[in-house]
């Protein structure tokens, strides 16, 4: 085995682990929202990684755009990296769930809020995609749900399933009474 081999060997098994490490920390600590505690938000490598690809790209576009003999694709690829860093800001900055007992609230990576009450849940399923569970739930009003569920804790939607698999109905919150004065 060459020297190179080695290298490119260990440099793949460093990557590998680094990435399964970062993944597994992401998982057993939920990034939640300091301001609302109740919200959980995407992992907050998601936003250095946009933050590094910001910063590659513009670092890039300086060179490729200052240069007089930069190719073409230099330029193409550097605004690529920093409208993709951007994207990954913007996704991270705008999503995030928060299931509650009778409703569950989010926010798209586009930044529209959203929330399904469990008593409007038309549809729901679980699969699986690539070896990670998903969760899957369609509102009556066509809203849409689909989280990872081992990245997301979505265990008051879960007793909720469970609930309506029991009982054939969707909890629904006590009606308060108005007493008279």
């Amino acid at each position: 085995m060459s020297t190179a081999q080695i290298i490119n060997i260990s440099i793949t098994v460093f990557t590998t682990v680094s990435i399964a490490a970062i993944a597994w920390w992401a998982r057993k600590h939920p990034n939640r929202s300091k301001e609302y505690p109740e919200q959980v938000r995407m992992p907050k490598v998601l936003l250095i990684f946009g933050w590094l690809c910001v910063s590659v790209g513009l670092l890039m576009g300086l060179f490729a755009f200052t240069t007089a003999r930069a190719p073409l694709g230099a330029r193409i690829a550097s605004v690529a990296i920093l409208l993709g860093g951007m994207a990954f800001v913007a996704m991270y900055r705008n999503f995030y769930v928060a299931p509650r007992a009778y409703e569950v609230a989010f926010r798209s990576v586009l930044g529209k809020e959203h929330l399904i009450a469990y008593s409007d849940i038309a549809h729901y399923s679980v699969g699986t995609l690539r070896g990670q569970q998903f969760l899957t739930v369609k509102s009556v009003h066509g809203v849409k749900l689909s989280l990872n569920m081992s990245a997301y804790d979505m265990t008051p939607l879960l007793r909720a399933i469970d609930f309506r698999e029991v009982t054939g109905r969707w909890p629904v919150r006590t009606e308060v009474a108005v007493h008279d004065m």
